[in-house]
Protein backbone atom coordinates (compact mmCIF):
# COMPACT_ATOMS: atom_id res chain seq x y z
CA UNK A 1 0.00 0.00 0.00
CA UNK A 2 3.16 2.41 0.57
CA UNK A 3 4.51 1.79 -2.47
CA UNK A 4 1.00 2.50 -4.05
CA UNK A 5 0.86 6.06 -2.55
CA UNK A 6 4.50 6.60 -3.58
CA UNK A 7 3.34 5.93 -6.99
CA UNK A 8 0.18 8.23 -6.62
CA UNK A 9 2.16 10.93 -5.29
CA UNK A 10 5.00 10.34 -8.15
CA UNK A 11 2.25 10.97 -10.70
CA UNK A 12 0.95 14.37 -9.06
CA UNK A 13 4.72 15.47 -9.12
CA UNK A 14 5.41 14.73 -12.90
CA UNK A 15 6.70 17.23 -14.96
CA UNK A 16 7.99 19.47 -12.57
CA UNK A 17 10.36 21.98 -13.36
CA UNK A 18 13.66 22.34 -11.40
CA UNK A 19 15.55 25.89 -12.01
CA UNK A 20 18.90 26.41 -10.35
CA UNK A 21 20.13 30.07 -10.32
CA UNK A 22 22.83 31.55 -8.59
CA UNK A 23 21.06 34.19 -6.28
CA UNK A 24 23.53 36.03 -3.55
CA UNK A 25 25.54 32.78 -3.97
CA UNK A 26 22.77 30.56 -2.74
CA UNK A 27 21.12 27.97 -4.93
CA UNK A 28 17.44 28.00 -5.24
CA UNK A 29 15.41 25.22 -6.47
CA UNK A 30 11.94 26.81 -8.37
CA UNK A 31 9.30 24.12 -8.84
CA UNK A 32 6.78 23.88 -11.11
CA UNK A 33 3.33 22.80 -10.10
CA UNK A 34 1.48 20.17 -12.85
CA UNK A 35 -1.41 21.24 -14.28
CA UNK A 36 -3.00 18.25 -12.38
CA UNK A 37 -2.40 19.96 -8.68
CA UNK A 38 -3.53 23.26 -10.06
CA UNK A 39 -6.79 22.16 -11.13
CA UNK A 40 -7.75 21.62 -7.54
CA UNK A 41 -7.37 25.15 -6.76
CA UNK A 42 -10.32 26.66 -5.88
CA UNK A 43 -12.77 28.75 -8.41
CA UNK A 44 -12.11 32.06 -8.26
CA UNK A 45 -8.21 31.69 -6.84
CA UNK A 46 -6.24 30.99 -9.41
CA UNK A 47 -4.93 34.25 -10.58
CA UNK A 48 -1.46 33.21 -9.93
CA UNK A 49 -1.66 29.69 -11.34
CA UNK A 50 0.54 30.09 -13.85
CA UNK A 51 3.18 32.80 -12.18
CA UNK A 52 6.37 33.05 -13.70
CA UNK A 53 9.01 30.68 -12.27
CA UNK A 54 10.88 33.97 -11.31
CA UNK A 55 7.86 34.76 -9.06
CA UNK A 56 7.94 31.27 -7.43
CA UNK A 57 11.69 31.73 -6.58
CA UNK A 58 11.21 34.64 -4.50
CA UNK A 59 13.35 37.14 -6.48
CA UNK A 60 10.55 39.25 -8.20
CA UNK A 61 7.11 39.92 -6.53
CA UNK A 62 4.33 39.54 -9.60
CA UNK A 63 4.73 38.22 -12.72
CA UNK A 64 2.25 35.52 -14.80
CA UNK A 65 4.14 33.47 -17.49
CA UNK A 66 2.83 34.06 -21.10
CA UNK A 67 5.27 31.22 -22.51
CA UNK A 68 3.74 28.27 -21.13
CA UNK A 69 6.90 27.46 -19.40
CA UNK A 70 8.96 27.58 -22.63
CA UNK A 71 11.68 29.59 -20.42
CA UNK A 72 14.45 29.04 -23.64
CA UNK A 73 12.37 30.97 -25.72
CA UNK A 74 11.31 33.61 -23.31
CA UNK A 75 13.23 36.92 -23.56
CA UNK A 76 12.55 38.27 -19.67
CA UNK A 77 14.14 34.57 -18.79
CA UNK A 78 17.04 35.54 -20.72
CA UNK A 79 17.15 38.92 -19.46
CA UNK A 80 16.54 37.80 -16.03
CA UNK A 81 19.40 35.64 -16.05
CA UNK A 82 21.36 38.17 -17.31
CA UNK A 83 20.99 40.21 -14.35
CA UNK A 84 21.22 37.25 -11.84
CA UNK A 85 24.74 36.64 -13.54
CA UNK A 86 25.48 40.19 -12.66
CA UNK A 87 25.77 39.55 -8.61
CA UNK A 88 27.61 36.51 -9.29
CA UNK A 89 29.82 37.44 -12.60
CA UNK A 90 32.37 34.22 -11.41
CA UNK A 91 29.77 31.83 -12.85
CA UNK A 92 31.61 30.77 -15.76
CA UNK A 93 28.44 31.15 -17.84
CA UNK A 94 28.30 33.18 -21.43
CA UNK A 95 26.40 36.38 -21.26
CA UNK A 96 23.59 36.78 -24.25
CA UNK A 97 24.78 39.50 -27.02
CA UNK A 98 24.00 43.10 -25.19
CA UNK A 99 22.39 45.56 -26.33
CA UNK A 100 25.13 47.91 -27.60
CA UNK A 101 26.59 44.80 -29.48
CA UNK A 102 22.82 44.24 -31.15
CA UNK A 103 23.00 47.74 -32.06
CA UNK A 104 26.45 47.52 -33.93
CA UNK A 105 25.14 44.21 -35.65
CA UNK A 106 21.75 46.10 -36.65
CA UNK A 107 23.55 49.05 -37.92
CA UNK A 108 27.25 48.19 -38.90
CA UNK A 109 27.53 51.39 -41.23
CA UNK A 110 28.40 55.05 -40.72
CA UNK A 111 24.78 55.72 -39.62
CA UNK A 112 23.72 54.84 -36.66
CA UNK A 113 20.50 56.52 -34.76
CA UNK A 114 20.69 57.13 -31.27
CA UNK A 115 18.70 55.35 -28.64
CA UNK A 116 16.59 58.28 -27.83
CA UNK A 117 16.18 59.30 -31.29
CA UNK A 118 14.41 55.79 -32.13
CA UNK A 119 12.19 56.58 -28.90
CA UNK A 120 11.33 60.02 -30.12
CA UNK A 121 12.67 62.09 -27.22
CA UNK A 122 15.58 63.78 -29.43
CA UNK A 123 15.13 65.09 -32.08
CA UNK A 124 16.89 64.86 -35.94
CA UNK A 125 19.88 64.19 -37.18
CA UNK A 126 19.82 61.47 -33.99
CA UNK A 127 23.38 60.01 -34.95
CA UNK A 128 25.35 58.54 -32.12
CA UNK A 129 28.75 59.69 -32.70
CA UNK A 130 30.58 56.84 -30.18
CA UNK A 131 29.50 53.58 -31.60
CA UNK A 132 27.18 52.99 -28.67
CA UNK A 133 29.63 53.83 -25.46
CA UNK A 134 26.95 55.32 -23.66
CA UNK A 135 28.48 55.62 -20.52
CA UNK A 136 30.08 59.04 -21.05
CA UNK A 137 27.36 60.75 -23.57
CA UNK A 138 26.47 64.09 -22.20
CA UNK A 139 22.83 63.09 -23.45
CA UNK A 140 22.46 59.25 -21.47
CA UNK A 141 23.49 61.55 -18.84
CA UNK A 142 20.90 63.61 -18.84
CA UNK A 143 17.89 61.44 -20.30
CA UNK A 144 19.38 58.55 -19.24
CA UNK A 145 20.79 58.67 -15.70
CA UNK A 146 19.15 61.93 -14.64
CA UNK A 147 15.43 60.04 -13.73
CA UNK A 148 18.11 57.47 -11.72
CA UNK A 149 20.13 59.92 -10.03
CA UNK A 150 16.86 61.51 -8.15
CA UNK A 151 15.35 58.18 -7.50
CA UNK A 152 18.70 57.93 -5.53
CA UNK A 153 18.59 61.35 -4.02
CA UNK A 154 14.56 60.53 -3.34
CA UNK A 155 15.66 57.64 -1.00
CA UNK A 156 18.63 59.67 0.46
CA UNK A 157 16.46 62.31 1.47
CA UNK A 158 13.35 60.38 2.71
CA UNK A 159 15.70 58.36 4.81
CA UNK A 160 17.58 61.60 6.48
CA UNK A 161 13.43 62.89 6.71
CA UNK A 162 12.54 59.99 8.40
CA UNK A 163 15.76 59.08 10.77
CA UNK A 164 13.84 60.67 14.05
CA UNK A 165 11.18 57.80 13.40
CA UNK A 166 13.23 54.99 13.31
CA UNK A 167 13.42 52.14 15.89
CA UNK A 168 16.16 50.81 17.26
CA UNK A 169 17.01 47.41 16.01
CA UNK A 170 15.04 47.48 12.75
CA UNK A 171 17.40 48.74 10.40
CA UNK A 172 18.07 45.15 8.77
CA UNK A 173 17.25 46.39 5.57
CA UNK A 174 18.94 49.93 5.50
CA UNK A 175 20.45 50.03 2.22
CA UNK A 176 18.21 47.95 0.22
CA UNK A 177 18.27 47.94 -3.25
CA UNK A 178 16.28 50.73 -5.84
CA UNK A 179 14.79 47.27 -7.12
CA UNK A 180 13.49 46.13 -3.69
CA UNK A 181 12.62 49.77 -3.02
CA UNK A 182 9.98 49.87 -6.08
CA UNK A 183 9.45 46.44 -4.81
CA UNK A 184 10.66 44.63 -8.25
CA UNK A 185 12.71 41.98 -6.13
CA UNK A 186 12.41 40.55 -3.03
CA UNK A 187 15.53 41.38 -1.66
CA UNK A 188 18.95 42.59 -2.65
CA UNK A 189 21.72 45.06 -0.44
CA UNK A 190 23.15 47.75 -2.01
CA UNK A 191 26.89 47.01 -2.33
CA UNK A 192 28.00 49.95 -4.81
CA UNK A 193 26.74 53.17 -2.38
CA UNK A 194 24.24 53.84 -4.66
CA UNK A 195 25.74 54.32 -7.79
CA UNK A 196 23.14 52.86 -10.08
CA UNK A 197 24.70 54.04 -13.04
CA UNK A 198 27.61 51.77 -12.95
CA UNK A 199 26.20 49.07 -11.14
CA UNK A 200 25.81 45.91 -13.82
CA UNK A 201 22.76 44.92 -11.58
CA UNK A 202 20.55 47.72 -12.50
CA UNK A 203 21.25 47.71 -16.25
CA UNK A 204 20.63 43.93 -16.39
CA UNK A 205 17.49 44.93 -15.01
CA UNK A 206 16.65 47.40 -16.46
CA UNK A 207 17.12 45.43 -19.73
CA UNK A 208 14.96 42.92 -18.06
CA UNK A 209 11.85 45.35 -18.00
CA UNK A 210 12.08 46.55 -21.00
CA UNK A 211 12.00 42.82 -22.50
CA UNK A 212 9.12 42.91 -20.33
CA UNK A 213 7.38 45.72 -21.58
CA UNK A 214 8.07 45.87 -25.05
CA UNK A 215 10.25 42.42 -26.22
CA UNK A 216 12.65 44.70 -28.80
CA UNK A 217 13.17 48.03 -28.69
CA UNK A 218 10.32 50.25 -30.48
CA UNK A 219 10.98 53.01 -33.20
CA UNK A 220 9.35 56.65 -33.44
CA UNK A 221 9.92 58.99 -35.55
CA UNK A 222 9.40 62.46 -34.08
CA UNK A 223 6.63 64.48 -35.99
CA UNK A 224 7.86 67.22 -38.55
CA UNK A 225 6.85 70.84 -38.01
CA UNK A 226 5.28 69.74 -34.50
CA UNK A 227 4.10 73.25 -32.94
CA UNK A 228 6.65 74.07 -30.56
CA UNK A 229 4.34 73.75 -27.19
CA UNK A 230 6.32 74.09 -24.09
CA UNK A 231 7.55 75.86 -21.02
CA UNK A 232 7.82 79.86 -21.85
CA UNK A 233 10.82 80.82 -18.96
CA UNK A 234 12.12 78.96 -15.81
CA UNK A 235 11.50 81.57 -13.62
CA UNK A 236 12.91 81.28 -9.25
CA UNK A 237 10.11 80.17 -7.11
CA UNK A 238 11.30 82.98 -4.28
CA UNK A 239 11.92 85.38 -7.13
CA UNK A 240 8.42 85.05 -8.46
CA UNK A 241 7.19 85.38 -4.89
CA UNK A 242 8.94 88.61 -4.12
CA UNK A 243 12.09 87.75 -2.61
CA UNK A 244 14.55 90.27 -3.61
CA UNK A 245 17.44 88.19 -3.39
CA UNK A 246 16.60 85.48 -5.10
CA UNK A 247 18.01 84.75 -8.54
CA UNK A 248 15.46 85.50 -11.58
CA UNK A 249 15.89 82.66 -13.22
CA UNK A 250 15.91 78.90 -11.97
CA UNK A 251 19.58 77.20 -13.24
CA UNK A 252 18.94 73.92 -11.54
CA UNK A 253 15.64 72.35 -13.50
CA UNK A 254 13.49 72.91 -10.43
CA UNK A 255 15.72 70.28 -7.93
CA UNK A 256 15.19 72.88 -5.17
CA UNK A 257 16.43 70.31 -2.89
CA UNK A 258 20.09 70.88 -4.64
CA UNK A 259 19.66 75.09 -4.35
CA UNK A 260 21.50 77.30 -1.56
CA UNK A 261 18.67 79.66 -2.24
CA UNK A 262 16.03 77.30 -1.08
CA UNK A 263 17.98 75.57 1.72
CA UNK A 264 18.53 79.77 2.72
CA UNK A 265 14.59 80.80 2.15
CA UNK A 266 12.68 77.90 2.88
CA UNK A 267 13.30 74.72 5.58
CA UNK A 268 12.34 70.99 3.98
CA UNK A 269 8.52 70.54 3.91
CA UNK A 270 7.40 66.97 5.58
CA UNK A 271 4.70 66.26 2.80
CA UNK A 272 1.35 65.34 4.59
CA UNK A 273 -1.69 63.90 2.93
CA UNK A 274 -5.21 65.46 3.16
CA UNK A 275 -8.70 63.99 3.13
CA UNK A 276 -10.67 63.63 -0.12
CA UNK A 277 -13.21 65.90 1.01
CA UNK A 278 -13.60 69.74 -0.02
CA UNK A 279 -11.04 71.85 1.56
CA UNK A 280 -11.43 74.63 3.78
CA UNK A 281 -9.73 78.15 2.00
CA UNK A 282 -8.81 81.36 2.64
CA UNK A 283 -9.27 84.63 0.42
CA UNK A 284 -6.07 85.84 -0.96
CA UNK A 285 -6.19 89.30 -3.20
CA UNK A 286 -9.84 88.26 -3.99
CA UNK A 287 -8.61 84.71 -5.18
CA UNK A 288 -9.74 81.47 -3.61
CA UNK A 289 -6.90 79.40 -1.76
CA UNK A 290 -7.61 75.99 -0.79
CA UNK A 291 -5.53 74.73 2.68
CA UNK A 292 -3.46 71.76 2.79
CA UNK A 293 -2.91 72.08 -0.90
CA UNK A 294 0.66 72.28 -2.65
CA UNK A 295 0.89 75.38 -5.43
CA UNK A 296 3.27 74.98 -8.81
CA UNK A 297 4.32 78.36 -10.05
CA UNK A 298 2.42 77.54 -12.99
CA UNK A 299 -1.13 77.95 -10.98
CA UNK A 300 -1.57 74.13 -10.74
CA UNK A 301 -2.01 72.26 -7.22
CA UNK A 302 -1.50 69.22 -5.76
CA UNK A 303 -3.55 67.51 -2.99
CA UNK A 304 -1.83 64.61 -1.21
CA UNK A 305 -4.00 61.63 -1.23
CA UNK A 306 -1.33 59.53 -0.13
CA UNK A 307 2.00 58.82 -0.70
CA UNK A 308 1.39 57.07 -3.79
CA UNK A 309 -1.35 59.22 -5.12
CA UNK A 310 -1.82 62.50 -5.69
CA UNK A 311 -4.59 64.91 -6.82
CA UNK A 312 -3.89 67.69 -10.16
CA UNK A 313 -6.31 70.59 -10.78
CA UNK A 314 -5.77 74.34 -11.41
CA UNK A 315 -6.06 77.09 -9.16
CA UNK A 316 -8.69 79.66 -9.29
CA UNK A 317 -6.53 82.54 -10.06
CA UNK A 318 -6.76 80.70 -13.65
CA UNK A 319 -9.66 80.23 -13.95
CA UNK A 320 -11.05 83.54 -13.10
CA UNK A 321 -8.64 85.13 -15.92
CA UNK A 322 -9.32 82.73 -18.85
CA UNK A 323 -12.85 81.54 -17.75
CA UNK A 324 -14.52 77.91 -18.55
CA UNK A 325 -12.69 76.07 -21.25
CA UNK A 326 -14.40 74.62 -24.23
CA UNK A 327 -12.27 71.49 -24.45
CA UNK A 328 -9.41 69.76 -22.10
CA UNK A 329 -7.06 67.80 -23.46
CA UNK A 330 -6.18 65.79 -20.48
CA UNK A 331 -3.12 63.03 -20.44
CA UNK A 332 -4.32 59.14 -20.56
CA UNK A 333 -3.97 57.16 -17.71
CA UNK A 334 -0.19 55.69 -17.89
CA UNK A 335 1.55 58.59 -19.12
CA UNK A 336 4.58 60.19 -17.67
CA UNK A 337 4.55 63.28 -17.24
CA UNK A 338 7.95 65.48 -16.07
CA UNK A 339 7.48 68.47 -14.10
CA UNK A 340 7.92 72.09 -15.28
CA UNK A 341 6.72 70.33 -18.41
CA UNK A 342 3.50 70.37 -20.32
CA UNK A 343 0.67 68.39 -18.78
CA UNK A 344 -2.34 69.33 -20.02
CA UNK A 345 -4.44 71.51 -22.81
CA UNK A 346 -7.05 74.08 -21.67
CA UNK A 347 -9.04 75.25 -25.26
CA UNK A 348 -10.96 78.13 -25.60
CA UNK A 349 -12.49 80.09 -28.70
CA UNK A 350 -9.94 78.15 -30.90
CA UNK A 351 -7.11 79.32 -28.30
CA UNK A 352 -4.58 76.73 -26.24
CA UNK A 353 -3.17 77.35 -23.08
CA UNK A 354 -1.05 74.25 -22.54
CA UNK A 355 -0.55 73.39 -18.55
CA UNK A 356 2.57 72.80 -16.76
CA UNK A 357 2.64 69.40 -14.56
CA UNK A 358 3.30 70.40 -11.15
CA UNK A 359 5.18 66.95 -10.42
CA UNK A 360 6.74 64.18 -12.28
CA UNK A 361 4.78 60.78 -12.08
CA UNK A 362 2.75 58.37 -13.79
CA UNK A 363 -1.10 59.12 -14.60
CA UNK A 364 -3.13 56.79 -12.90
CA UNK A 365 -7.02 58.52 -13.69
CA UNK A 366 -8.40 61.70 -15.36
CA UNK A 367 -11.54 63.12 -14.22
CA UNK A 368 -14.14 62.18 -16.68
CA UNK A 369 -16.64 64.48 -15.51
CA UNK A 370 -14.42 67.25 -16.57
CA UNK A 371 -13.76 66.46 -19.70
CA UNK A 372 -17.35 65.61 -20.23
CA UNK A 373 -18.31 69.72 -18.28
CA UNK A 374 -15.14 71.45 -18.78
CA UNK A 375 -17.39 74.24 -16.89
CA UNK A 376 -16.89 72.22 -13.84
CA UNK A 377 -12.92 73.41 -13.56
CA UNK A 378 -14.04 77.10 -13.22
CA UNK A 379 -17.07 76.79 -10.91
CA UNK A 380 -15.34 74.39 -8.29
CA UNK A 381 -11.59 74.24 -9.14
CA UNK A 382 -10.80 72.44 -5.97
CA UNK A 383 -13.20 69.61 -5.16
CA UNK A 384 -14.85 68.45 -8.46
CA UNK A 385 -12.90 70.42 -10.80
CA UNK A 386 -9.83 68.24 -10.61
CA UNK A 387 -8.03 66.92 -13.66
CA UNK A 388 -6.56 63.95 -13.08
CA UNK A 389 -4.61 61.68 -10.51
CA UNK A 390 -0.97 60.79 -10.95
CA UNK A 391 1.79 58.23 -8.94
CA UNK A 392 4.49 60.78 -8.02
CA UNK A 393 8.07 59.42 -8.44
CA UNK A 394 9.67 61.97 -6.71
CA UNK A 395 7.49 63.27 -4.16
CA UNK A 396 9.46 64.72 -0.96
CA UNK A 397 11.71 65.95 -3.47
CA UNK A 398 9.90 68.19 -5.87
CA UNK A 399 7.05 69.26 -3.10
CA UNK A 400 10.41 71.42 -2.03
CA UNK A 401 9.70 73.30 -5.32
CA UNK A 402 5.73 74.34 -4.69
CA UNK A 403 4.55 76.54 -2.37
CA UNK A 404 2.52 76.28 0.83
CA UNK A 405 1.51 78.00 3.59
CA UNK A 406 2.83 81.51 4.09
CA UNK A 407 4.68 81.14 0.67
CA UNK A 408 1.33 80.71 -1.10
CA UNK A 409 -0.25 83.70 -0.27
CA UNK A 410 3.17 85.81 -0.73
CA UNK A 411 3.33 84.31 -4.34
CA UNK A 412 -0.84 85.26 -4.86
CA UNK A 413 -0.14 88.64 -3.75
CA UNK A 414 2.97 89.08 -6.28
CA UNK A 415 0.66 87.53 -9.24
CA UNK A 416 -2.13 90.04 -8.43
CA UNK A 417 -0.11 92.89 -8.87
CA UNK A 418 1.24 91.51 -11.91
CA UNK A 419 -1.96 90.79 -13.47
CA UNK A 420 -2.98 94.69 -12.43
CA UNK A 421 -0.36 96.10 -13.80
CA UNK A 422 -1.14 94.43 -17.33
CA UNK A 423 -4.32 96.13 -16.95
CA UNK A 424 -3.05 99.22 -16.43
CA UNK A 425 -3.07 102.51 -13.52
CA UNK A 426 -6.99 102.25 -13.44
CA UNK A 427 -7.04 99.22 -12.17
CA UNK A 428 -3.82 99.47 -9.96
CA UNK A 429 -6.08 102.07 -7.85
CA UNK A 430 -9.33 99.48 -8.07
CA UNK A 431 -7.38 97.37 -6.20
CA UNK A 432 -6.35 100.06 -3.27
CA UNK A 433 -10.10 100.47 -2.43
CA UNK A 434 -10.42 96.28 -2.35
CA UNK A 435 -11.74 95.41 -5.38
CA UNK A 436 -11.94 92.39 -7.16
CA UNK A 437 -10.89 91.00 -10.97
CA UNK A 438 -13.79 90.03 -12.41
CA UNK A 439 -14.66 86.79 -13.85
CA UNK A 440 -13.79 85.89 -17.00
CA UNK A 441 -11.52 88.05 -17.43
CA UNK A 442 -10.73 87.42 -20.97
CA UNK A 443 -14.01 87.18 -22.04
CA UNK A 444 -14.55 91.17 -20.87
CA UNK A 445 -11.27 92.18 -22.28
CA UNK A 446 -10.16 90.61 -24.93
CA UNK A 447 -7.39 93.32 -25.74
CA UNK A 448 -5.26 92.22 -23.10
CA UNK A 449 -3.68 89.04 -25.89
CA UNK A 450 -4.47 85.42 -25.06
CA UNK A 451 -0.54 84.86 -25.61
CA UNK A 452 0.42 87.43 -23.57
CA UNK A 453 -1.69 86.17 -20.37
CA UNK A 454 -0.48 82.48 -20.91
CA UNK A 455 3.24 83.35 -21.04
CA UNK A 456 2.79 85.55 -18.11
CA UNK A 457 0.78 83.21 -15.96
CA UNK A 458 0.60 79.76 -16.88
CA UNK A 459 4.79 80.07 -18.10
CA UNK A 460 3.88 78.13 -21.53
CA UNK A 461 4.20 79.00 -25.16
CA UNK A 462 2.25 77.80 -28.24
Amino acid sequence: MAFGRNDRVANLVAEVLIRITAFGGTAMIVERKTSRTESRGMAGLNVIEKQCVWMQAGIINFRICEKNYDCFHCPFDRAMRVAMEAQNPLTGIKRPISWAQKMRKTYPGAEKPCIYYLNGRVGPPGNCPRDYQCEDCPLEIELGYRSVQRSIEAARYAAELDKSHRINGFQVVENECVWMKAGIVSFRLCDNNYDCYHCEFDRSMRHAMEEKKTGEIQSSEPTAGAPKIGAASNPCIYHLSGKSDAPIECSRAYECYRCPVHRTLSKAIEVKPTPMKRPPSKTVCGFEVADGYYYHFGHTWVQVLHGECVRVGVDEFVDRIFGAADILDLPLPGALLKQAEVGCMMTRDDHRAPVLSPLTGRVLAINEKAVKQPEIVQEDPYYEGWLFQLEPSFLKLETQGLYTGQHTFEWIERENQLLLKLLGPSYEKLAATGGKIIPDLIGNLPEIGWDALVATFLRTRV
